[in-house]
């Protein structure tokens, strides 16, 4: 049987090598099944068609809070009643069908889909000069008991990409969540910055430090406010928010 093999002059090497740049060229796109190429695979899961239907965030808003404005200055609300984070960096808007991403990536421990999301965040990072950029990144902190329940932070695996691509110092424990408050599907601002009252908590000094807070999704802003406060009480001269999408009024 060898000797017959032999005489086939049979290259299994030749044919893994084969098989692989197959596989590689033929990935199905995660929305449409469409296949995507390789050199396209290594920068999205996405075909290309899918990738130019996402919710790009291109009209003009508001610097501090994303919402949108007619100038791109800032809104009335952060006029009048100013959140504690000082800008806000967004690539999206929640639509579809980025929402379906987000919730495979968040709920169906999606992770590979995280990566491919984050390549979006790298180039919002860039519009900050040298001298100004954030000296530290950290996650939207998660209570533990939500970690244990989805087995791990969302925000923290975007953080992450951010860091080994941007080469921003990552922050783990710096901010954490007290409290376990219950879900704010449906409150308005103020009612969930009641909520989030004592969630958030720091035990360390932030003196002149440009703080990055990276999460998925920004609906009211109550969350990345708190943690900003909190921040800012600590020493903290800037806080960014960094986040994939930002919920509109006319798409919420």
């Amino acid at each position: 049987m060898k000797k017959f093999y032999n005489r086939l002059k049979f290259n299994h090497t030749q044919l893994y090598q084969q098989l692989q740049q197959w596989l590689g060229s033929s990935l199905p796109c995660v929305l449409c099944d469409a296949p995507v190429t390789a050199d396209s695979a290594r920068k999205s899961a996405l075909c290309s068609h899918c990738f130019d239907l996402l919710p790009w965030y291109t009209s003009p808003r508001c610097p501090q809070c994303a919402l949108p404005t007619s100038s791109g200055a800032l809104c009335g609300i952060c006029l009048q009643h100013a959140p504690a984070f000082d800008h806000t960096l967004t690539p999206f808007r929640y639509a579809y069908p980025l929402n379906r991403l987000l919730h495979q990536f968040k709920y169906h421990q999606q992770l590979s889909l995280g990566n491919v999301l984050a390549n979006s965040l790298f180039t919002q990072v860039s519009i900050f000069a040298e001298t100004a950029r954030p000296q530290v990144v950290m996650a939207m902190p998660m209570h533990i008991n939500r970690v244990k329940q989805r087995g791990f932070n969302h925000a923290l695996e975007l953080a992450k990409q951010v860091h080994h691509h941007c080469g921003i110092v990552l922050d783990l424990e710096g901010c954490v969540r007290v409290i376990d408050t219950p879900t704010q599907a449906g409150m308005d601002m103020k009612t969930r910055i009641r909520n989030l009252r004592g969630a958030f908590a720091t035990h360390r000094s932030w003196q002149g430090q440009h703080v990055m807070i990276v999460d998925d999704v920004m609906t009211t802003g109550a969350s990345m406010h708190a943690v900003a406060k909190v921040l800012k009480q600590a020493g903290a001269t800037q806080v960014t928010a960094l986040v994939l999408a930002r919920t509109l009024k006319n798409e919420a």
